[in-house]
């Protein structure tokens, strides 16, 4: 009875050493973007892809979008997920290059192992099928194509580490199309791929290197701000705002410099995923959306003349406008709302200075001329104030001065209610641009360059705030 007492001790003892070894290995975290650059091999010197694939997902990991572009930034397929209230993907929108519209994609499951795609014509008709083979980890292992008959299978082979390996197409005579390989040359401590070529008839055809993103607060390495959903690429980005809890985005897109047209984005899942345009502002200079969203500030710009209007939502619906011009005979534009009532803003004075407005039914009026910002011989505009109004970041330009063109930055030295603004100091580590916001909680800094939105750490301009 002792020793079996003595080898149940120790057994207990063994097992609980064993437990104690195993350590918790934490699962990788879930991508929020990735970017392709796809590269000729041999790679050139200037080293421009010939084409760049962007992926998009929601913060639960799901993918959201991705988008192909071509080698000028310009988006030439566009495919948008859409989901249940499962997760399960229902079906999608795309559209290519030369399409106005989005094209309709429905997609439903025959059993865990079987996904069926169907493309749809305009009378909602099924004209094309795809039938995938999943293997245990939901991806592709056979593809079969079927329109008015089958037209062949696609193939899919991955590496132990779920890569895909090689690919290829067979027709119903058996006969091999497209068939690739890929080779993976660097894998990031998370287990994604960041380099690999692709082969084709024993031969290297194409470098394809990788940057991947995890976590929703991530800096690409271009700059460029949800490239591809806000920096489009087919139009110049020229300000931007957000609201007060910053789950509302407008911004302005143009191919001209004072005829633009206002879009609105909604955060939803981790991200801003479509843009759409706003009724009746597609001929405005510039604005600014309200903290609670619902109205929105812009200019209209003729000639000199940048005449003010506000427009108010109603029922889910901008149709309220109102002439702040005329009701105050108040010009300007480059707004910031610091609140309902205080409106930063331009005017054409001085060579251009920025000033402090107070907004009230439907009236406007001058409150503060700013002269510790503003200068006799450059053009202050576009201002942006923290919510602490700890600092004041705005854009000068004096023309044929280079010290004195780009975004300069003014500390509060008084106190909330009464602000004493420095003078302010140039941020050297930022090229010349406008449309200054700070977002994510005081983590990011946006501004447009003229072309497209961009983002930085709010760390890296050397703030001196706590």
């Amino acid at each position: 009875m002792y020793s079996k007492a003595i080898q149940t001790l120790l057994f207990i003892l063994i097992l609980c050493s064993c437990r104690e070894k195993v350590k918790h290995v934490p699962s990788p975290p879930d991508i929020s973007f990735e970017r392709i650059k796809y590269f000729r091999y041999p790679v050139s010197q200037n080293k421009t892809p010939f084409q760049t694939r962007l992926t998009y997902y929601f913060e639960n990991g799901r993918r959201h979008r991705w988008m192909e572009l071509d080698s000028l930034g310009r988006v030439v397929t566009d495919y948008i997920y859409e989901y249940d209230a499962d997760g399960v993907q229902t079906g999608a929108r795309y559209r290519e290059e030369s399409d106005r519209e989005f094209s309709i994609e429905r997609v439903r499951f025959k059993d865990d192992s079987t996904r069926i795609t169907e493309w749809i014509d305009s009378t909602g008709a099924v004209y094309y099928q795809m039938i995938d083979n999943l293997n245990e980890a939901g991806n592709t292992y056979r593809a079969a194509f079927i329109g008015d008959k089958l037209h062949g299978y696609d193939s899919t082979f991955y590496t132990p580490e779920g890569f895909e390996k090689r690919i290829f197409f067979t027709n119903t005579k058996g006969k091999v199309f497209n068939d690739r390989s890929f080779v993976y040359d660097s894998i990031n401590e998370n287990g994604d791929w960041v380099v690999r070529k692709k082969i084709m008839q024993d031969t290297v055809r194409e470098l394809q290197i990788r940057e991947v993103y995890y976590g929703m607060d991530y800096y690409p390495e271009n700059g460029k701000f949800m490239e591809g959903i806000i920096s489009t690429g087919e139009a110049s980005e020229n300000v931007i705002s957000f609201s007060g809890d910053e789950h509302t985005l407008f911004l302005t897109r143009t191919t001209g410099w004072e005829v633009q047209s206002g879009y609105i984005s909604h955060f939803r899942n981790g991200l801003y995923p479509e843009t759409s345009p706003v009724e009746g502002l597609d001929s405005i200079y510039n604005g600014a959306i309200s903290p609670l969203a619902d109205k929105i500030i812009y200019s209209v710009r003729k000639g000199e003349q940048q005449t003010i209007y506000l427009i108010e939502k109603q029922e889910g619906q901008w149709k309220t406008r109102r002439d702040i011009t005329a009701a105050s005979g108040i010009e300007g534009g480059y707004f910031h709302w610091f609140n309902e009532q205080e409106i930063y803003f331009y005017q054409d004075r001085n060579n251009g200075d920025i000033v402090l407005g107070e907004l009230t039914q439907g009236s406007m009026k001058v409150v503060d001329s700013l002269p510790a910002l503003n200068t006799a011989t450059g053009t202050e505009f576009s201002p942006y104030v923290d919510k602490e109004k700890r600092f004041l970041i705005l854009t000068r330009f004096e023309e044929g001065n280079a010290s004195n063109q780009g975004f300069f930055v003014s500390y509060n030295r008084g106190d909330f209610n009464s602000p004493l603004w420095s003078e302010p100091k140039k941020l050297e580590m930022l090229p010349y641009g406008w449309s200054a916001a700070v977002i994510d909680k005081g983590k990011t800094s946006i501004y447009t360059d003229g072309d497209d939105i961009r983002s930085v750490p709010l760390e890296s301009l050397d703030l001196a705030i706590k």
